[in-house]
């Protein structure tokens, strides 16, 4: 791709600018992050004998500078601490002297393959002497659950590494941004031979530059400075620094190819010169060899290479070197712009590379596609269809598939079907006697198919990976019973998802139990997990009439969640939220609304933090919580509440449905429905209607791809509909929606009797009450008197529950049948209804 190549008014250097600004130069003395080292160094120091750390946050912040400070105080006290580059992986522990302090700092740790695990699990044995590893990294995604999973040793290595928090752009309290970049400006002066200029900074970004971009206005002011009087002010905009430093870059590119004279017609022209470099940036290439074959491929889709200079060309890039001297965050708008300009670049970097090159090439660009939008301003769309391009140019390897599946920012929105792509392609790489990697590949591919909604698919897929995995585990329960409890559990959701409540009971029930072996046998290491399944199984239970489990294990969860939200709430926010939205739908389906309502609450502020910070991941979960919060102020009788949580759970709802229809249709169906009927609740019939109608077509459209799994759902709309037309006084459209939704109830008895006769009920009530105002009482009656035959059923089994609804259906149908002149009938109904009532009063005074 060309450009036009021009330093503008700076100054520009022989050598590269932006190679000053690497922190393994140290040419600026450490400043700032005193709470974030003093951690660091009392965990060093700490008594474990292995430990592992994470140091996170977004690019530019200073995690590499601050992990190789921590490097440097530790070495000046006698320990042994080591960079691991990519792919030294195997033989980092090597290099450490039997039983000496020791820290391995591990840069960029979520573009690491399976080499990173390996190394993690030879951690986890025991081993003489103290150990430390620093994972730095943007945050802890997938990649990170990935190693949680290699087995219960890395496990219980791994979960204290999430003790920190994510770094912040501010780097030193209260920091004035000004006076630091005047400071660092001194330092690179210094090496540069030239005087520190006086530096103004024309624009600060809101709440603390990051400490990259402060180190790049510093030293842009001292490129500047040469080129103004010897008294002037040099201004600065921080927001801008990175990108007149990579035009400097850019210009020294230009100068070095034209110093070695590969420049021309010799070995390339200048509109070569930038897709040359992006893909040596890319790869990482280190070899001649490798070099030269990279030019090779280049040249092949950027024309401008002359033929035969390939190997000339290939020794000027293994000199200019960009990859390891630039920091990512200055060097990625050049990568993002060649890609975008040659679609075939990638294709071209990753055809003749080794493993390890094409590797670090597919997650650089992977990343730099995902991270673009937020750091350039730019939308996501233009984004994701680069991605997409990145994606189909990856070769058919599994760890380079599965480790750029696990990079990608997870969950998503907007990814989720280039997840699946990815997954289902890393999947076709397993063979049947790779029973552990085509475990964990089914795996993948299940979670993938059930995000954008394919969930019959994704339970393919799980069973399978569940049937290889209970296999496995019968031969290293210690590696592979964690992989099996949590694939049980998701399981369980999946097949509760396609409306088969009480088989996902029984993968729940197991799935608790192997946590619970796993807490017994490495205590600690799974309670947060055990936690959950817990509450999850709580409210299956609630809502197949089951008695618990345990006794309250909502609130033990809850208790357990809120204390580790406590001290890292970055971390644990989203999990404290889930076992809150557990208790809510627990209480709620138990009756008991009041109780409910402060959990939901609490869950509800929850998702709109994590919400407001990451839509693409969190809008999902905002939009339940706003249905859960709605529903329980509703049962609480605070309508006008209830009714602002439900408008705004169907904006979002519409929301994501539009970029997910799969996964999230049926959510805006639920959510019209139940707008539609607070709506009718409060008089408002016209608008209910519009609602209630737009969710009967919705769960029409779902209901005839997948008639079992969305039935419920359109009998419970229809119900909703007939309810509304009643209220604004049309009898026969009422009739004809509650007699559908009657019919699609049966048919749902006849295949779970459990978990819809009262359903069922409900809509023969309102049948008999259609009919009724309809004056046809002698057709009323039927309906009405099979609604108290399933109601005495269901009380039988559950008194407490369902006897007040029985009451009600009793007195329903006395009043039906006096309409009739059956007047003996109705009074014995009536009686019944006022013995059970009576019934029901004296065990709650009992109680």
């Amino acid at each position: 791709m060309s450009r036009s190549m021009s330093p503008g008014a700076a100054v520009t250097h022989a050598v590269s600018p932006g190679r000053l600004l690497a922190p393994a130069r140290r040419i600026v003395p450490f400043i700032g992050r005193t709470a974030e080292l003093a951690s660091l160094l009392d965990w060093c120091t700490g008594p474990e004998a292995v430990a592992v750390r994470l140091i996170s946050g977004p690019r530019g912040v200073g995690r590499t500078r601050l992990a190789r400070e921590v490097a440097q105080r530790l070495a000046r006290t006698g320990w042994t601490c080591l960079d691991v580059p990519d792919g030294a992986e195997p033989t980092a522990l090597t290099a450490v002297p039997d039983g000496a302090p020791a820290l391995l700092v591990i840069d960029d740790a979520e573009t690491r393959g399976p080499a990173l695990a390996e190394l993690l699990r030879t951690v986890a044995r025991a081993r003489g002497g103290v150990l430390r590893v620093l994972l730095v990294a943007r945050g802890a995604g997938q990649w990170f659950s990935r190693l949680t999973a290699v087995d219960l040793a890395v496990r219980a290595l791994l979960e204290p590494a999430l003790a920190g928090e994510d770094l912040r752009a501010e780097v030193v309290p209260g920091q004035v941004d000004a006076r630091l970049v005047a400071g660092f400006a001194e330092h690179y002066a210094r090496v540069l031979g030239l005087a520190p200029p006086r530096v103004a900074v024309a624009s600060l970004p809101g709440g603390g530059a990051r400490m990259l971009d402060l180190h790049a206005a510093a030293l842009c002011a001292v490129l500047r400075a040469p080129a103004r009087r010897q008294d002037a002010v040099v201004p600065v905009d921080v927001s801008d620094a990175l990108d007149e430093l990579l035009e400097h870059e850019r210009w020294t590119w230009f100068r070095s190819a034209e110093h070695a004279g590969v420049l021309g017609e010799a070995g390339f022209l200048p509109e070569a010169l930038d897709g040359l470099v992006a893909a040596a940036t890319l790869t990482g290439v280190r070899t001649p060899d490798a070099a030269e074959r990279l030019v090779r491929g280049v040249a092949a889709v950027l024309p401008g290479v002359r033929p035969g200079a390939e190997a000339e060309v290939g020794r000027w890039l293994l000199d200019l070197d960009p990859q390891r001297a630039l920091p990512g965050r200055l060097v990625d708008p050049h990568l993002l712009a060649e890609l975008t300009g040659a679609p075939r670049l990638l294709g071209a970097c990753l055809a003749d590379a080794g493993a390890a090159s094409a590797r670090r090439a597919a997650l650089r660009a992977a990343g730099l596609v995902v991270a673009g939008p937020d750091e350039r301003s730019e939308t996501y769309s233009p984004a994701l269809d680069r991605l997409g391009a990145v994606v189909g140019a990856l070769p058919e390897d599994h760890d380079l598939l599965r480790s750029v599946s696990g990079a990608l920012p997870h969950p998503s929105l907007a990814l989720g079907e280039l997840r699946v792509e990815l997954t289902l392609r890393t999947l076709a790489t397993t063979s049947a006697d790779q029973a552990a990697r085509r475990a964990e590949a089914l795996c993948d591919a299940g979670a993938a198919l059930g995000d954008v909604g394919r969930t019959a698919e994704a339970e393919q897929y799980e069973q399978q990976a569940v049937a290889l995995l209970r296999t496995l585990a019968e031969s290293d329960p210690h590696r592979f019973r964690p992989q099996l409890a949590a694939l049980l559990a998701r399981l369980g959701a999946t097949v509760s998802a396609l409306a088969r409540p009480h088989e996902a009971l029984r993968y729940e029930e197991e799935a608790v139990g192997l946590l619970r072996l796993l807490d017994a046998d490495r205590p600690g290491v799974v309670t947060l997990d055990l936690a959950t399944a817990a509450s999850t199984l709580a409210v299956r239970h609630a809502e197949l009439g089951l008695p618990p489990d345990l006794p309250a294990p909502g609130a033990a969860a809850e208790t357990l969640w809120c204390a580790a939200a406590g001290r890292h709430p970055d971390r644990f926010a989203h999990g404290l939220a889930v076992v809150l939205t557990n208790g809510a739908r627990r209480l709620l389906v138990l009756g008991r609304g009041a109780e409910a309502l402060p959990a939901a609450a609490e869950a509800l502020e929850i998702r709109r933090r994590l919400a407001a910070a990451d839509p693409d991941a969190h809008l999902p979960g905002l939009g339940a919580a706003l249905r859960l919060l709605g529903d329980v102020l509703t049962d609480q009788s605070r309508a006008a509440e209830a009714l602002r949580c439900l408008e705004e759970a169907v904006a979002i709802r519409r929301r994501i449905a539009q970029e997910n229809p799969g996964r999230y249709l049926a959510d805006l169906a639920c959510s019209l429905q139940a707008l539609g009927t607070r709506l009718a609740d409060l008089g408002r019939w016209d608008e209910s209607l519009g609602l209630q109608h737009e969710a009967v077509d919705v769960c029409r459209r779902l209901a005839a791809d997948d008639p079992r799994r969305h039935a419920a759902v359109l009998a419970g709309a229809l119900s909703a509909l007939g309810a509304t037309c009643s209220g604004l006084d049309r009898p026969e459209d009422a009739l004809a929606a509650e007699r559908e939704a009657v019919r699609t109830w049966r048919e749902l008895v006849g295949t779970d009797p459990r978990r819809y006769r009262l359903p069922l009920a409900r809509s023969l009530r309102n049948l008999s009450a259609i009919l009724a105002a309809l004056k046809l009482g002698e057709e009323a009656v039927a309906p009405a008197s099979e609604a108290v035959v399933l109601l005495r059923s269901l009380a039988a089994e559950r008194p407490a529950t369902y006897r007040p609804q029985l009451v009600e259906a009793l007195r329903a149908l006395a009043l039906v049948l006096h309409d009739r002149e059956r007047f003996d009938e109705a009074r014995q109904a009536r009686s019944e209804a006022d013995e059970r009532e009576t019934d029901a009063s004296t065990l709650s005074r009992l109680d």
